[in-house]
């Protein structure tokens, strides 16, 4: 009877996880892919379909955006992700009070639409967002997409003129970007991984940014990558191994692909710029979903 010992016996979870960071090497950031002519018309053909046979999927954003803002790795079928994925921090949101329908929301790093499209969309009896969503993002493709999708008397997009290898965007301006809104208009100011594809910097810049903008009481929601919380990819598609200030990234090549903080640092900048009650909102034990930076004005 033949035996395999343990050290020679197959590892497939190795095998994936050696796959896993081999991928991760050659392709840091999946957003910088969408760039490409070729893979965009590869994979926004896979929407034909789909966009025939469902009619919800036919005002989705082509699906090369929605891949470069991140599509939890579905390529290729991404759009209920898309649709369902920013239900539970607006229900969180609501709940909590940090906003209502007639805020006045800033969303930093908006993207193509994938928090937005809840607000314009929602209509119960009548009822309706009645108040300002205000995207702000690097990509001139997405902010032109958003200005043609929605309404102009509840949504504004503004082009930042901050840079990101991961987006296509190198130089940029030499003085951080200032949001062209007024001081103390708006009640909240969030960001969907914003926090995870910026350096210290950059940071720093928005932290003081939604301060300056946030009305007395307002609060920010920013997601990002904690390494007192790591998530459920530390270890195999993430392993935050250089160290950049008091960032810790994937790649040096393409450092915004994927950035980490520690809570003392966030801690730290935000009492700085002078919010208060600071928190860490997070899932124990480590899940998909990011931390999210809770502090108010």
């Amino acid at each position: 009877m033949s035996s395999v010992s343990a050290s020679s016996a197959p590892n497939p979870a190795s095998n994936r996880l050696s796959l896993d960071r081999l991928a991760r090497r050659l392709f840091p950031s999946t957003s910088l892919l969408t760039f490409n002519p070729l893979f965009k018309a590869v994979i926004n053909a896979f929407d034909i379909a789909p966009r025939w046979i469902y009619p919800e999927f036919r005002n989705l954003p082509p699906n090369h955006l929605r891949v470069r803002i991140g599509v939890g790795n579905r390529i290729l079928n991404n759009q209920t992700h898309f649709l369902v994925h920013a239900r539970d921090f607006w229900m969180f949101a609501f709940s909590e009070g940090l906003a209502k329908p007639d805020s006045t929301i800033l969303d930093i790093g908006s993207g193509c639409g994938r928090w937005a499209h809840w607000l314009r969309d929602y209509n119960f009896r009548g009822r309706r967002f009645s108040g300002t969503y205000i995207g702000v993002d690097i990509d001139a493709e997405a902010i032109a997409w958003c200005e043609q999708n929605y309404d102009a008397a509840r949504f504004r997009f503004h082009h930042s003129t901050d840079s990101s290898v991961s987006y296509h965007r190198n130089g940029g301006a030499t003085t951080p970007y200032r949001i062209p809104e007024a001081d103390g208009a708006v009640d909240l100011v969030f960001s969907n991984s914003l926090l995870t594809h910026v350096l210290e910097a950059d940071l720093e810049n928005y932290i003081r940014e939604s301060y300056r903008l946030l009305r007395s009481g307002g609060a920010i929601m920013h997601s990002h990558f904690n390494l007192d919380h790591p998530p459920a990819t530390y270890g195999t598609r993430h392993t935050f191994r250089h160290t950049i200030g008091h960032a810790q990234v994937e790649s040096l090549e393409q450092p915004e692909a994927a950035v980490a903080f520690r809570t003392a640092y966030l801690f730290k900048v935000c009492t700085e710029a002078g919010f208060k009650d600071c928190e860490i909102v997070h899932m124990p034990g480590g899940a998909q979903h990011q931390p999210i930076l809770l502090a108010r004005k």
